[in-house]
């Protein structure tokens, strides 16, 4: 555009007039087709902003434990389990009565099966060694959980084997993930 200094000041303003006239003729949207091109692409970006704000996600924990077999209090034909769970502190300070929790356990023929419930009671123990075959490597405290399944669970089969618990630990916007301040 002003690549020659030679040129006159009517020759560089009739190119640049040029330039924008071509600019206005690639950006009009004349047909039906390109208006609904415009409109769709609109449509869901307003969706995608609207659920950025108002939408909401699952914020879970993952940890690892054992089923433990029938305590005193528990009976055989009752929904509700006693799990012993790895966490630290900190973490376990967020799990409280009443969060759903999945439990994930391998079955016997290979396959996974998987356990809906809530949590009913959550408390420190003072680890004793009696699961030593399933002791993690990290150092962490060992946590017991009493969860009340939404089915009833054969704990003969499952008892003292590794699991996996997912702990729903609350909802959150999706656009709050994106403003957490990471440590």
């Amino acid at each position: 555009m002003f690549n020659n200094p030679l040129n006159s000041f009517h020759e560089i303003v009739a190119e640049a007039k040029e330039e924008r006239e071509q600019f206005d003729r690639l950006l009009t949207i004349s047909t039906p087709r390109e208006r609904l091109l415009v409109g769709v692409i609109a449509v869901v970006l307003c969706i995608l902003l609207g659920w950025l704000f108002f939408g909401n996600v699952a914020h879970s924990l993952v940890v690892d434990g054992v089923l433990a077999e029938q305590g005193e209090n528990l009976t055989e034909g009752s929904r509700t389990v006693r799990a012993f769970i790895w966490v630290e502190t900190d973490i376990a300070s967020h799990i409280e009565d009443g969060m759903p929790v999945m439990i994930e356990t391998d079955l016997t023929d290979g396959e996974k099966g998987a356990h809906g419930g809530t949590v009913a009671a959550i408390s420190d123990v003072p680890f004793s060694g009696g699961l030593g075959a399933s002791e993690p490597e990290a150092p962490v405290f060992v946590h017991r959980v009493d969860i009340v399944l939404d089915e009833s669970l054969d704990l003969n089969t499952l008892a003292d084997r590794k699991c996996r618990f997912v702990i729903e630990i609350g909802r959150q916007t999706p656009i709050s993930l994106f403003l957490m301040r990471r440590p």
